[in-house]
């Protein structure tokens, strides 16, 4: 897991939330939970607390992760846990191993499962990528007669139904949308990538048929921050997830009542995004479209372009990196600097400058590149495959960069 998602959780941890609520909640909680808004159903009551809960039947949970995003699901799970009066019995863990750069026959612990064993879970391997389910054994422990609970979490896998059904209660899944909008492998992408103000999180019951077309146990609303990047949103999605699974957990006789099945007409995909679908086309994107791809999908795949090397004529794949808008702020104009800022060998922008044109900006060192409503897109660093990361000063000064004449393809 990254550093920075580590960062961005925390600092998504430290935020309050709150829950909208249309009966008492406990007290105790309702002052922790100050700023998330929950959309369930008809905005039905829910309380997150364990107090309540103590003549309640003790539970035991399968919890399926792989990735960053279900770390803190299963965090909430565990501190859950550890509270008086909490109903969760025991936590085992199903997840992958991770491979290592080093030989794809190595493997090292995932994050999940390094969170498990640092609190004495059991933890079990998830189905082989050869094998899939076919070749999978269900876990199995002496302690154990059934599981209560399968929670799934950015798991990979289609969980099939002799596997839910295995489950006393239920399998039930959490998913970063307000679904049915965006269904799919990709939510978080989408919301960036087309705007949205508004996304959230839903827990849903595991459908033995179709991914993400479950009835909606619960979910919860919250606003788009602005300038949100994948890691930003994954981090602030996780945490409210892991609030709205231990509620589910808690209530979930309740809410399997008020459970609401998925309008068929709402339906939206949410697929990935492909390595291709991020070749930049200057022809046709604008800077704020480039650079919201960019904060979408940037951390799997960089924005690419065409560099033509200047003696060889050789065409070769470039990799764009920490991109950002030029705007009014940047000073770009002859009356805050000489010659805007720019080369002094070059010619400024200017809303004739073909798309793609380069132009290298001294004070920030970075290249600024010409999109097709003629606005201008910041770049910071650039890549040529198999070699290392140059910035943009390196790579305007080491590869003939004409500026406001070089043009990217």
């Amino acid at each position: 897991m990254s550093r920075s998602f580590f960062l961005a959780w925390a600092r998504c941890r430290n935020q309050t939330t709150s829950f909208t609520t249309t009966a008492a909640t406990n007290s105790g909680w309702a002052s922790s939970f100050n700023s998330l808004r929950m959309s369930q159903n008809a905005s039905r009551s829910f309380s997150v607390s364990t107090l309540q809960n103590k003549d309640q039947h003790k539970v035991k949970i399968l919890f399926f992760g792989s990735d960053s995003f279900s770390v803190p699901h299963l965090e909430a799970l565990i501190q859950e846990k550890s509270k008086p009066g909490s109903i969760i019995e025991r936590i085992d863990v199903v997840s992958p191993k991770e491979r290592t750069k080093k030989s794809k026959r190595d493997a090292e612990d995932s994050p999940l499962t390094q969170l498990a064993k640092a609190h004495n879970l059991n933890t079990y391997p998830s189905p082989d990528r050869k094998g899939g389910f076919d070749a999978w054994t269900f876990p199995e422990d002496s302690q154990v007669d059934a599981w209560d609970f399968g929670v799934v979490v950015s798991f990979g896998w289609f969980l099939p139904d002799d596997v839910i059904t295995r489950f006393k209660k239920a399998g039930i899944n959490v998913h970063p949308s307000l679904l049915p909008k965006y269904r799919g492998s990709a939510p978080l992408q989408r919301a960036i990538l087309n705007q949205d103000q508004t996304t959230g999180v839903t827990v849903q019951l595991l459908d033995p048929n179709e991914f993400d077309a479950g009835k909606i146990l619960a979910q919860a609303e919250v606003a788009l921050p602005e300038n949100s990047t994948y890691r930003s949103l994954e981090a602030l999605l996780a945490t409210k997830g892991g609030e709205l699974v231990v509620d589910v957990i808690n209530n979930y006789d309740q809410r399997r009542r008020d459970a609401k099945s998925q309008d068929p007409t709402k339906v939206t995909k949410a697929n990935k995004i492909s390595r291709e679908a991020c070749k930049v086309q200057w022809s046709t994107w604008t800077s704020a479209r480039t650079e919201r791809l960019h904060r979408a999908n940037g951390f799997r795949y960089p924005i690419t372009a065409t560099w033509t090397v200047q003696d060889s004529g050789k065409v070769l794949p470039i990799s764009l990196f920490d991109l950002f808008r030029v705007d009014s702020s940047t000073p770009t104009s002859a009356t805050q600097l000489k010659n805007g800022g720019y080369a002094a060998d070059g010619k400024t922008p200017s809303q004739t400058s073909a798309p793609g044109t380069i132009f290298y900006h001294g004070p920030t060192e970075s290249l600024h590149i010409t999109c097709s409503d003629g606005s201008l897109l910041g770049v910071k660093a650039v890549q040529f495959e198999g070699k290392k990361r140059l910035s943009a000063k390196d790579f305007h000064n080491g590869y003939h960069v004409h500026s406001g004449s070089s043009r990217f393809e």
